[in-house]
């Protein structure tokens, strides 16, 4: 699969938006693995309930279940842009415009 090794921005069923590095996609078991993982919490999504915290804790891997997916997005990066900027260089949780701009803002050409 030429995605493997893709830059990946998935939005889960509750509504939290999950970036890395695409490793592993398993078709029988219905399962994607994401490497060095970021949670950028629900970001407003949610309509009900309360909203989920963004995590700074990166996660060496990630595994997610078809059902645990809403939305799934393949973002082609360089290999520059595939070095993970420093956190204080990004933008967590609510958006906040000191912290910088998510991966695949970058990866889409956005600015602050």
């Amino acid at each position: 699969m030429e995605e493997i090794g893709s830059f990946v921005s998935i939005i889960r069923t509750d509504e939290a938006r999950i970036e890395g590095i695409l490793v592993k996609v398993d078709l029988s078991n219905q399962r994607v693995a994401v490497k060095n993982a970021r949670n950028f919490g629900s970001e407003g999504r949610k309509l009900r309930g309360a909203q989920i915290p963004p995590s700074l804790l990166l996660h060496g891997c990630m595994t997610l279940g078809s059902r645990q997916i809403k939305d799934m997005e393949i973002i082609l990066l360089s290999p520059q842009e595939r070095n993970f900027p420093p956190l204080s260089q990004r933008r967590i949780g609510a958006r906040n415009k000191m912290d910088g701009p998510s991966y695949s803002e970058i990866a889409k050409g956005k600015k602050n």
